[in-house]
């Protein structure tokens, strides 16, 4: 066990420098790439034990260990680093429908905004969305997913819930360009909210994470 806190002290410390030295442009990408693969391979192997039974001890002191967690930790860190930091920031790095989450590329010749498209499109699939019916989105983000949906099945009442005013000034500007009256955004934070209505569907796209 000591071994195991040593190397993961290491890995901390190593990681801590990469990201810093990263964060300031001093890295040429292939020292990047290299460092990458190298943390990723010693994350690997703390995560694996010399025997199955102290992997399942492991796991079981994790699970426990969770029990006893919030459900969202450094919330205020997060939002200040960066969803409250201008639209126009985000509109040089993500595809035109700000989707801040995972694209679906069907081939390769699929540019980024066909990949968000698709990717939505899978979302409304998988859920088994229906006009008229209400949805949830948990952690809505710059909305990609709500106008998506309010835009689609025009008779569906969204709900967005996000933990920024810059997210909700956004989603409200691209609802008025494109005529929506059937999206609400709602400012905050989720591990303390709670939603007295009840919805047809509840999605929430890469928020929950451990």
């Amino acid at each position: 066990m000591a071994a195991a806190a040593v190397a993961a002290r290491a890995y901390e410390a190593a990681a801590r420098s990469a990201l810093a030295a990263l964060e300031r442009n001093l890295l040429p990408d292939a020292v990047t790439r290299r460092l990458t693969r190298l943390l990723l391979a010693q994350r690997l192997r703390l995560g694996y034990l010399p025997s199955a039974p102290l992997q399942l001890q492991d796991l079981i002191l994790f699970a426990h260990s969770l029990e006893g967690m919030p459900i969202a930790i450094e919330t205020d860190t997060a939002k200040t680093q960066h969803y409250e930091l201008p639209t126009t920031f985000f509109k040089l790095v993500l595809g035109k429908n700000l989707k801040y989450s995972s694209c679906y590329f069907p081939d390769d010749s699929s540019t980024l905004e066909d990949a968000e498209v698709a990717m939505l499109e899978l979302y409304c699939e998988r859920a088994q969305l229906q006009d008229g019916q209400s949805v949830l989105d948990v952690g809505c983000g710059w909305g990609s997913l709500s106008v998506y949906i309010a835009k689609k099945y025009r008779n569906c009442n969204i709900t967005g819930i996000c933990n920024s005013t810059t997210q909700k000034a956004f989603i409200e500007e691209q609802c008025r360009e494109n005529e929506l009256s059937n999206v609400e955004i709602i400012v905050a934070d989720i591990s303390k909210f709670e939603m007295e209505r009840s919805f047809d569907r509840i999605i929430s796209i890469e928020m929950f994470e451990v």
